[in-house]
């Protein structure tokens, strides 16, 4: 038995050393000393299983190459920047007069940025991918591309008519493609972003299957729109799951959906800007999922009776018919000017016994303020 397991050990280490050694990029990783003495020892070693483990997992930070079609092609991206004040809609009239930066209101405020889990979407590596050059798409199905590559950037005119059983267009003296596939509108369009990109290094996962074609499960890259950005009401970018650049040539495609009818009627095409943000591909672990209805725990359940006490409401359980909800202000983030609001929140009935009664604070002094008070709650 014991020569079995020795047996299969060694089998697993030659796989892992086998796929990470398909790395094009950089050299595979150093195998450890220990590993070669514990098989010859039968020694249950958890360093040994540990590192193999690593070593057949997906790899905690990456180095993926890619490639451009043309040296004019945007780069992609890694680091994503967050929206800020002036991509957000204006306020609903007439709550307030709407003006670039009204008076009182925090622009920084006015984001998700405050939400961490906002925050922690804005951290994550996906690869931003830009739009490669500018295109124009005509109700009457003509498609003109400006193609930068070329000396002076002509223009690339064509033709689709419809209806149209999945059109295949390459732009002259150039990898670039774009396809549709079983569609007769031809406004459901994959385009090639001139990005190849090598992710062999992901792939060499245990759970990672690069002609998982249609998978769900497993090392996968989501195809998702660029987050924290408002898009055009003419076009989106659908999203889907993607087993391996491998499986599509290492094609950074970018699928794109056309919506003529949020076209306003004075204008004739849809147009999309060289270097425009389009979608990013997302790294994901995907497992099964299954979901099972319980019910709620009672901690949780007075959790948010409490939340709701502190902010002015009360507990639905006992009030019955007659709870009317709860509204409140809590004044933490868009408004500049709130220094005195703050305080005449924290001097309402019951918020100081509010604060009283939590042991974490009771080593806080009478003298100090309100301010500081909410501030801390």
């Amino acid at each position: 038995m014991s020569f079995q397991f020795s047996k299969w050990a060694l089998h697993v280490l030659l796989f892992a050393i086998f796929c990470r050694a398909q790395r094009l990029e950089s050299p595979p990783p150093k195998k450890p000393d220990c590993i070669q003495a514990c098989l010859q020892r039968n020694t249950d070693c958890q360093t040994c299983v540990r590192t193999l483990s690593e070593m057949l997992n997906a790899p905690k930070q990456m180095n993926i190459p890619f490639h451009k079609a043309h040296d004019g092609i945007p780069d992609p991206a890694i680091a994503l920047i967050h929206h800020d004040f002036m991509d957000r809609p204006p306020f609903a009239v007439p709550t307030q007069p709407h003006s670039p930066h009204p008076p009182l209101v925090d622009a920084e405020g006015k984001t998700h940025k405050n939400c961490p889990a906002m925050k922690a979407r804005s951290k994550v590596t996906g690869i931003t991918l830009h739009m490669p050059y500018t295109v124009r798409f005509y109700r009457g199905g003509k498609i003109e591309f400006d193609c930068h590559w070329i000396q002076g950037t002509p223009t690339h005119t064509q033709l689709i008519a419809h209806p149209v059983d999945s059109p295949w267009i390459r732009l002259p003296r150039t990898k670039l493609m774009m396809f549709t596939v079983g569609d007769s509108r031809a406004d459901v369009w994959i385009l090639n972003s001139g990005i190849y990109i090598d992710d062999t290094e992901y792939m060499s996962s245990t759970s990672a299957n690069p002609a998982d074609k249609g998978g769900a499960i497993g090392n996968k890259w989501l195809v998702v729109p660029v987050p924290h950005k408002l898009q055009s009401s003419e076009w989106r970018i659908e999203q889907g799951v993607l087993s391996s650049f491998l499986r599509t040539a290492k094609n950074a495609n970018i699928p794109l959906q056309l919506n003529f009818s949020n076209l306003p009627d004075k204008k004739d095409y849809i147009e999309i800007i060289k270097g425009t943000p389009m979608m990013q591909y997302v790294p994901a672990l995907l497992p099964s999922v299954t979901l099972t209805e319980s019910v709620m725990p009672k901690d949780t359940e007075d959790y948010l009776v409490l939340l709701s006490k502190i902010h002015n409401g009360g507990d639905y359980r006992l009030l019955g018919a007659h709870d009317k909800g709860a509204y409140d202000v809590m004044q933490t983030y868009q408004l500049k000017k709130n220094d005195k609001q703050r305080t005449d929140k924290d001097d309402r009935p019951g918020h100081r016994r509010l604060r009283q009664s939590n042991p974490a604070n009771k080593h806080k002094t009478e003298s100090a303020t309100a301010s500081s008070m909410h501030a801390e709650l």
